[in-house]
Protein backbone atom coordinates (compact mmCIF):
# COMPACT_ATOMS: atom_id res chain seq x y z
CA UNK A 1 0.00 0.00 0.00
CA UNK A 2 1.42 3.50 -0.63
CA UNK A 3 0.69 4.52 2.49
CA UNK A 4 3.13 2.20 4.07
CA UNK A 5 5.92 3.81 1.63
CA UNK A 6 4.45 7.20 3.35
CA UNK A 7 4.75 6.72 6.57
CA UNK A 8 8.17 5.24 6.71
CA UNK A 9 9.21 8.51 4.86
CA UNK A 10 7.74 10.58 7.42
CA UNK A 11 9.33 8.53 10.24
CA UNK A 12 12.74 9.02 7.87
CA UNK A 13 12.32 13.33 8.54
CA UNK A 14 11.13 12.71 12.38
CA UNK A 15 14.30 10.65 13.09
CA UNK A 16 16.26 13.16 10.94
CA UNK A 17 15.15 16.47 11.93
CA UNK A 18 13.62 16.32 15.59
CA UNK A 19 17.07 15.51 17.24
CA UNK A 20 18.39 19.28 15.62
CA UNK A 21 15.65 21.35 16.77
CA UNK A 22 16.75 21.81 20.34
CA UNK A 23 14.93 24.21 21.79
CA UNK A 24 12.63 26.95 20.49
CA UNK A 25 12.07 27.89 16.46
CA UNK A 26 10.48 30.53 14.28
CA UNK A 27 8.99 29.40 10.83
CA UNK A 28 9.59 31.09 7.67
CA UNK A 29 9.47 31.49 4.02
CA UNK A 30 5.48 30.20 4.01
CA UNK A 31 3.76 30.53 0.88
CA UNK A 32 1.46 33.01 0.58
CA UNK A 33 0.20 31.98 -2.73
CA UNK A 34 -1.42 29.58 -5.03
CA UNK A 35 0.95 26.59 -5.22
CA UNK A 36 -1.04 23.93 -3.81
CA UNK A 37 1.98 21.85 -3.77
CA UNK A 38 4.11 24.23 -1.71
CA UNK A 39 0.97 24.60 0.89
CA UNK A 40 1.04 20.67 0.99
CA UNK A 41 4.68 20.98 2.27
CA UNK A 42 3.46 23.40 5.16
CA UNK A 43 0.74 21.15 6.36
CA UNK A 44 3.22 18.43 6.73
CA UNK A 45 5.57 20.69 8.60
CA UNK A 46 2.87 21.57 10.65
CA UNK A 47 2.20 18.67 11.49
CA UNK A 48 5.86 17.85 12.23
CA UNK A 49 6.17 20.82 14.61
CA UNK A 50 2.85 19.73 16.86
CA UNK A 51 5.60 16.92 17.37
CA UNK A 52 8.52 19.62 18.90
CA UNK A 53 7.99 20.86 22.67
CA UNK A 54 9.79 23.86 22.11
CA UNK A 55 7.81 27.32 21.70
CA UNK A 56 7.22 28.83 18.26
CA UNK A 57 8.35 32.46 17.97
CA UNK A 58 5.91 33.20 14.58
CA UNK A 59 5.50 31.53 11.74
CA UNK A 60 5.46 34.25 8.72
CA UNK A 61 6.54 34.35 4.99
CA UNK A 62 8.98 36.56 3.22
CA UNK A 63 6.76 39.53 2.56
CA UNK A 64 5.31 39.49 6.63
CA UNK A 65 8.48 38.68 8.19
CA UNK A 66 10.14 41.41 9.85
CA UNK A 67 13.55 40.85 10.44
CA UNK A 68 13.15 41.33 14.37
CA UNK A 69 15.61 40.65 16.94
CA UNK A 70 15.80 36.79 17.98
CA UNK A 71 16.96 34.92 21.04
CA UNK A 72 20.43 32.91 20.06
CA UNK A 73 19.10 29.53 21.00
CA UNK A 74 15.90 30.15 18.45
CA UNK A 75 16.25 27.84 15.71
CA UNK A 76 15.26 29.52 12.09
CA UNK A 77 13.40 27.15 9.66
CA UNK A 78 12.78 27.62 6.36
CA UNK A 79 10.41 26.63 4.31
CA UNK A 80 11.35 23.22 2.05
CA UNK A 81 9.73 22.93 -1.64
CA UNK A 82 11.71 23.21 -5.12
CA UNK A 83 12.83 27.28 -5.01
CA UNK A 84 16.13 26.41 -4.03
CA UNK A 85 18.40 28.16 -7.14
CA UNK A 86 17.85 30.27 -9.74
CA UNK A 87 14.35 29.66 -10.84
CA UNK A 88 12.36 31.01 -7.86
CA UNK A 89 14.85 33.61 -7.12
CA UNK A 90 12.71 35.66 -4.59
CA UNK A 91 13.01 32.59 -1.99
CA UNK A 92 16.44 32.09 -2.20
CA UNK A 93 17.51 35.93 -1.84
CA UNK A 94 15.44 35.50 1.25
CA UNK A 95 16.98 32.61 2.39
CA UNK A 96 20.35 34.43 1.81
CA UNK A 97 19.01 37.51 3.68
CA UNK A 98 18.50 35.33 6.93
CA UNK A 99 21.51 33.92 6.77
CA UNK A 100 22.98 37.39 6.90
CA UNK A 101 20.71 38.77 9.57
CA UNK A 102 21.07 35.67 11.31
CA UNK A 103 24.71 34.70 12.03
CA UNK A 104 24.20 33.26 15.77
CA UNK A 105 21.19 31.54 15.41
CA UNK A 106 21.01 27.36 14.24
CA UNK A 107 19.43 27.83 10.72
CA UNK A 108 17.60 24.93 9.11
CA UNK A 109 16.64 24.67 5.55
CA UNK A 110 13.62 22.20 5.26
CA UNK A 111 13.99 19.74 2.36
CA UNK A 112 14.77 21.60 -0.94
CA UNK A 113 15.44 20.59 -4.38
CA UNK A 114 18.11 22.35 -5.87
CA UNK A 115 19.07 23.72 -9.11
CA UNK A 116 20.78 26.27 -11.19
CA UNK A 117 21.11 27.26 -14.37
CA UNK A 118 23.94 29.32 -13.57
CA UNK A 119 27.24 28.30 -12.03
CA UNK A 120 28.81 31.50 -11.21
CA UNK A 121 25.25 31.75 -9.50
CA UNK A 122 25.55 29.06 -7.38
CA UNK A 123 28.71 29.62 -6.63
CA UNK A 124 28.22 32.64 -5.31
CA UNK A 125 25.33 31.33 -3.08
CA UNK A 126 27.71 28.95 -1.90
CA UNK A 127 30.28 30.99 -0.89
CA UNK A 128 27.35 33.25 0.87
CA UNK A 129 26.28 29.88 3.00
CA UNK A 130 30.03 28.91 4.16
CA UNK A 131 29.90 32.18 6.17
CA UNK A 132 27.44 30.84 8.38
CA UNK A 133 28.08 28.60 11.10
CA UNK A 134 25.61 27.24 12.10
CA UNK A 135 23.77 25.97 8.72
CA UNK A 136 22.01 22.42 7.66
CA UNK A 137 20.52 22.29 4.51
CA UNK A 138 18.27 19.38 3.77
CA UNK A 139 18.56 17.85 0.12
CA UNK A 140 15.13 16.46 -0.99
CA UNK A 141 16.89 14.26 -3.47
CA UNK A 142 20.14 12.49 -4.37
CA UNK A 143 20.56 14.85 -7.39
CA UNK A 144 20.85 18.29 -5.12
CA UNK A 145 22.86 16.83 -2.46
CA UNK A 146 25.40 16.23 -4.99
CA UNK A 147 25.27 19.38 -6.74
CA UNK A 148 26.00 21.38 -3.19
CA UNK A 149 28.41 18.51 -2.76
CA UNK A 150 30.36 19.15 -5.94
CA UNK A 151 30.32 22.57 -5.59
CA UNK A 152 31.84 22.76 -1.93
CA UNK A 153 29.59 24.07 0.32
CA UNK A 154 30.72 23.05 3.82
CA UNK A 155 27.87 23.18 6.48
CA UNK A 156 25.58 20.48 7.27
CA UNK A 157 24.39 18.06 4.30
CA UNK A 158 21.04 16.27 4.85
CA UNK A 159 19.26 14.23 2.27
CA UNK A 160 15.71 14.04 3.66
CA UNK A 161 12.75 13.54 2.01
CA UNK A 162 9.67 15.99 1.46
CA UNK A 163 7.63 17.16 4.13
CA UNK A 164 4.25 16.50 3.27
CA UNK A 165 5.04 13.38 3.80
CA UNK A 166 4.53 14.29 7.39
CA UNK A 167 0.83 14.82 6.82
CA UNK A 168 -2.37 12.54 8.52
CA UNK A 169 -3.45 10.73 5.12
CA UNK A 170 -6.19 9.81 7.17
CA UNK A 171 -7.31 13.62 8.18
CA UNK A 172 -7.31 14.41 4.40
CA UNK A 173 -8.82 11.31 3.26
CA UNK A 174 -12.15 12.50 4.49
CA UNK A 175 -12.24 14.94 1.40
CA UNK A 176 -12.29 12.86 -1.36
CA UNK A 177 -14.20 12.87 -3.64
CA UNK A 178 -16.03 10.40 -5.71
CA UNK A 179 -14.31 9.12 -9.09
CA UNK A 180 -16.55 9.86 -12.09
CA UNK A 181 -14.17 11.84 -14.23
CA UNK A 182 -12.09 9.48 -16.29
CA UNK A 183 -8.30 10.73 -16.78
CA UNK A 184 -6.21 14.15 -15.99
CA UNK A 185 -3.53 15.05 -17.40
CA UNK A 186 -1.73 17.74 -15.13
CA UNK A 187 0.40 20.03 -16.90
CA UNK A 188 2.79 22.78 -15.32
CA UNK A 189 2.09 25.74 -16.86
CA UNK A 190 4.72 27.96 -15.09
CA UNK A 191 8.49 28.19 -15.86
CA UNK A 192 8.86 24.33 -15.43
CA UNK A 193 7.02 23.33 -17.84
CA UNK A 194 7.65 20.31 -19.72
CA UNK A 195 6.18 19.05 -22.74
CA UNK A 196 4.72 15.85 -23.33
CA UNK A 197 2.32 13.68 -25.42
CA UNK A 198 0.00 11.22 -24.98
CA UNK A 199 -1.76 9.76 -28.18
CA UNK A 200 -4.35 7.77 -26.00
CA UNK A 201 -5.50 10.24 -24.35
CA UNK A 202 -6.39 13.13 -27.24
CA UNK A 203 -9.76 13.26 -25.11
CA UNK A 204 -8.33 13.54 -21.65
CA UNK A 205 -8.61 16.99 -19.66
CA UNK A 206 -5.35 18.74 -19.70
CA UNK A 207 -5.36 20.61 -16.24
CA UNK A 208 -3.38 22.65 -13.70
CA UNK A 209 -3.52 22.91 -10.13
CA UNK A 210 -7.03 24.62 -9.88
CA UNK A 211 -7.57 28.38 -9.77
CA UNK A 212 -4.22 29.14 -9.66
CA UNK A 213 -4.94 32.66 -11.37
CA UNK A 214 -7.94 33.42 -9.34
CA UNK A 215 -6.37 32.10 -5.87
CA UNK A 216 -3.11 34.33 -6.94
CA UNK A 217 -4.58 37.15 -7.37
CA UNK A 218 -7.09 36.57 -3.88
CA UNK A 219 -3.19 36.08 -1.50
CA UNK A 220 -1.72 39.21 -3.60
CA UNK A 221 -4.73 41.47 -2.64
CA UNK A 222 -4.82 40.37 0.61
CA UNK A 223 -1.31 40.78 1.42
CA UNK A 224 -1.64 44.41 0.22
CA UNK A 225 -4.37 45.64 1.49
CA UNK A 226 -3.97 43.88 5.08
CA UNK A 227 -1.13 44.17 8.08
CA UNK A 228 1.31 41.47 8.12
CA UNK A 229 -0.02 40.27 11.54
CA UNK A 230 -3.59 40.31 9.72
CA UNK A 231 -2.20 38.19 6.57
CA UNK A 232 -0.35 35.83 8.73
CA UNK A 233 -3.66 34.87 10.36
CA UNK A 234 -5.78 34.66 7.19
CA UNK A 235 -3.02 32.77 5.14
CA UNK A 236 -3.03 29.95 8.15
CA UNK A 237 -6.40 29.84 9.13
CA UNK A 238 -8.43 30.66 5.85
CA UNK A 239 -6.44 30.45 2.65
CA UNK A 240 -4.26 27.42 3.27
CA UNK A 241 -6.80 24.89 4.41
CA UNK A 242 -9.41 26.63 1.30
CA UNK A 243 -6.48 25.52 -1.35
CA UNK A 244 -5.65 22.20 0.04
CA UNK A 245 -9.51 20.78 0.43
CA UNK A 246 -9.34 22.12 -3.41
CA UNK A 247 -6.56 20.19 -4.18
CA UNK A 248 -7.78 17.08 -2.84
CA UNK A 249 -11.22 17.46 -4.51
CA UNK A 250 -9.90 17.79 -7.73
CA UNK A 251 -7.09 15.20 -7.67
CA UNK A 252 -9.49 12.31 -6.37
CA UNK A 253 -12.02 12.97 -8.79
CA UNK A 254 -10.21 11.34 -11.43
CA UNK A 255 -9.90 7.70 -11.94
CA UNK A 256 -6.44 8.25 -13.82
CA UNK A 257 -3.89 10.46 -13.09
CA UNK A 258 -0.76 11.52 -15.15
CA UNK A 259 0.94 14.20 -13.70
CA UNK A 260 3.95 16.74 -13.54
CA UNK A 261 3.65 18.16 -10.41
CA UNK A 262 5.42 16.48 -7.60
CA UNK A 263 2.71 17.21 -5.02
CA UNK A 264 -0.41 15.78 -7.20
CA UNK A 265 1.96 12.33 -7.30
CA UNK A 266 2.53 12.75 -3.53
CA UNK A 267 -0.72 13.72 -2.56
CA UNK A 268 -2.31 10.54 -4.50
CA UNK A 269 0.10 8.70 -2.69
CA UNK A 270 -1.03 10.08 0.87
CA UNK A 271 -4.99 9.27 -0.50
CA UNK A 272 -4.27 5.96 -1.69
CA UNK A 273 -4.71 6.86 -5.17
CA UNK A 274 -2.64 5.67 -8.34
CA UNK A 275 -0.55 8.22 -10.34
CA UNK A 276 1.87 8.16 -13.47
CA UNK A 277 4.33 10.89 -12.60
CA UNK A 278 6.04 12.60 -15.31
CA UNK A 279 9.56 14.71 -15.19
CA UNK A 280 9.47 18.35 -15.12
CA UNK A 281 11.82 20.56 -17.22
CA UNK A 282 14.89 20.00 -15.37
CA UNK A 283 14.59 16.46 -13.61
CA UNK A 284 13.14 17.58 -10.53
CA UNK A 285 10.60 14.76 -10.55
CA UNK A 286 12.60 11.69 -11.71
CA UNK A 287 15.09 12.43 -9.17
CA UNK A 288 12.86 12.73 -6.27
CA UNK A 289 11.49 9.30 -7.51
CA UNK A 290 15.11 7.45 -7.95
CA UNK A 291 15.90 8.78 -4.53
CA UNK A 292 12.29 7.86 -2.45
CA UNK A 293 9.73 6.55 -4.22
CA UNK A 294 10.66 3.39 -6.44
CA UNK A 295 9.01 0.84 -4.06
CA UNK A 296 5.97 2.68 -3.97
CA UNK A 297 3.31 0.64 -5.42
CA UNK A 298 0.96 3.11 -6.48
CA UNK A 299 3.58 5.55 -8.10
CA UNK A 300 4.77 4.49 -11.92
CA UNK A 301 7.07 6.59 -14.05
CA UNK A 302 7.28 5.97 -17.75
CA UNK A 303 10.64 4.43 -18.76
CA UNK A 304 12.81 6.74 -21.62
CA UNK A 305 11.14 3.99 -24.07
CA UNK A 306 7.42 5.12 -23.29
CA UNK A 307 8.82 8.55 -23.02
CA UNK A 308 9.84 8.69 -26.33
CA UNK A 309 6.72 7.26 -27.57
CA UNK A 310 4.79 10.21 -26.47
CA UNK A 311 6.12 13.20 -27.74
CA UNK A 312 3.95 14.87 -30.12
CA UNK A 313 -0.15 15.50 -29.76
CA UNK A 314 -0.01 17.70 -26.32
CA UNK A 315 2.99 19.85 -27.82
CA UNK A 316 0.36 20.87 -30.35
CA UNK A 317 -2.39 21.15 -27.86
CA UNK A 318 -0.10 23.46 -25.90
CA UNK A 319 0.91 25.91 -29.03
CA UNK A 320 -3.09 25.78 -29.77
CA UNK A 321 -3.61 26.35 -26.29
CA UNK A 322 -1.01 29.58 -26.51
CA UNK A 323 -2.18 30.27 -29.73
CA UNK A 324 -5.95 30.63 -28.84
CA UNK A 325 -4.94 32.81 -25.63
CA UNK A 326 -2.86 35.04 -27.52
CA UNK A 327 -5.40 35.64 -30.46
CA UNK A 328 -7.95 36.26 -28.06
CA UNK A 329 -5.65 38.57 -26.16
CA UNK A 330 -5.69 40.68 -29.48
CA UNK A 331 -8.74 40.53 -30.56
CA UNK A 332 -9.85 42.15 -27.09
CA UNK A 333 -7.47 44.38 -27.32
CA UNK A 334 -8.34 45.11 -31.33
CA UNK A 335 -12.39 45.61 -29.84
CA UNK A 336 -11.13 48.31 -27.27
CA UNK A 337 -8.90 49.56 -30.19
CA UNK A 338 -12.54 50.38 -32.64
CA UNK A 339 -14.22 51.55 -29.99
CA UNK A 340 -11.44 54.17 -29.28
CA UNK A 341 -10.66 54.70 -32.83
CA UNK A 342 -15.04 55.69 -33.33
CA UNK A 343 -14.80 58.20 -30.19
CA UNK A 344 -11.64 59.19 -31.97
CA UNK A 345 -13.03 59.90 -35.11
CA UNK A 346 -16.14 61.52 -33.94
CA UNK A 347 -13.85 64.30 -32.29
CA UNK A 348 -11.40 64.20 -35.08
CA UNK A 349 -11.86 67.89 -35.93
CA UNK A 350 -10.69 68.28 -31.86
CA UNK A 351 -7.68 65.75 -32.51
CA UNK A 352 -6.53 64.25 -35.82
CA UNK A 353 -3.50 63.09 -34.91
CA UNK A 354 -4.85 60.80 -31.84
CA UNK A 355 -7.21 58.98 -35.01
CA UNK A 356 -4.25 58.51 -36.80
CA UNK A 357 -2.35 57.27 -34.18
CA UNK A 358 -4.85 54.87 -33.25
CA UNK A 359 -5.58 53.84 -36.90
CA UNK A 360 -1.98 52.79 -37.62
CA UNK A 361 -2.43 50.86 -33.57
CA UNK A 362 -4.81 48.52 -35.01
CA UNK A 363 -3.52 47.84 -37.98
CA UNK A 364 -0.84 46.84 -36.52
CA UNK A 365 -2.75 44.00 -34.49
CA UNK A 366 -4.47 42.47 -37.43
CA UNK A 367 -1.03 42.31 -38.49
CA UNK A 368 0.14 40.38 -35.29
CA UNK A 369 -3.55 38.42 -35.43
CA UNK A 370 -2.26 36.86 -38.70
CA UNK A 371 1.47 36.38 -38.09
CA UNK A 372 0.04 34.37 -34.58
CA UNK A 373 -2.11 32.33 -36.91
CA UNK A 374 0.97 31.78 -39.54
CA UNK A 375 3.63 31.11 -36.63
CA UNK A 376 1.50 28.28 -34.99
CA UNK A 377 0.45 26.37 -38.05
CA UNK A 378 3.57 25.92 -39.00
CA UNK A 379 4.56 24.78 -35.29
CA UNK A 380 1.56 22.23 -35.18
CA UNK A 381 2.94 21.15 -38.77
CA UNK A 382 6.61 20.50 -37.41
CA UNK A 383 5.26 18.83 -34.53
CA UNK A 384 3.36 16.28 -36.69
CA UNK A 385 6.52 15.81 -38.68
CA UNK A 386 8.15 14.64 -35.68
CA UNK A 387 5.66 12.49 -34.46
CA UNK A 388 5.54 10.82 -37.31
CA UNK A 389 9.86 10.29 -37.88
CA UNK A 390 9.62 9.01 -34.24
CA UNK A 391 7.02 6.12 -35.20
CA UNK A 392 8.89 5.42 -37.75
CA UNK A 393 12.36 5.47 -35.84
CA UNK A 394 10.63 3.37 -33.17
CA UNK A 395 9.13 0.75 -35.96
CA UNK A 396 12.69 0.49 -37.40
Amino acid sequence: MSNNICKELGEIIRKTLIPLIKGDYILLDLPYYSNIGDILIWKGTEAFLNELSGKCYGKHSKETFDFRSLPENCTILLLGGGNFGDIWREHQEFRLEVMRVYPDNDIIVLPQTVFYENKELLLADVEKMNRHEHLTICARDNSSAKILEDNNFKGNLLTVPDMAFCINSEEIKADIQPADKDTLILMRKDKEIQLVNFEKYQNASFEDWPEIKESGAQAWHHLMTHTSEESDDYFVNDYFPQRIDSGIKFVSSYKEVYSTRLHVAILRLLLDLPVVMLDNSYGKNKSFYESWLQDAELLTMPSKEDSFKIRSILSIKTLESIKDEEICHLKRETENLKKQLAEAQHWSQVNKDWATSLEKELQEKRKKITKYKKLFKICAAIACVSFIINIILLVL
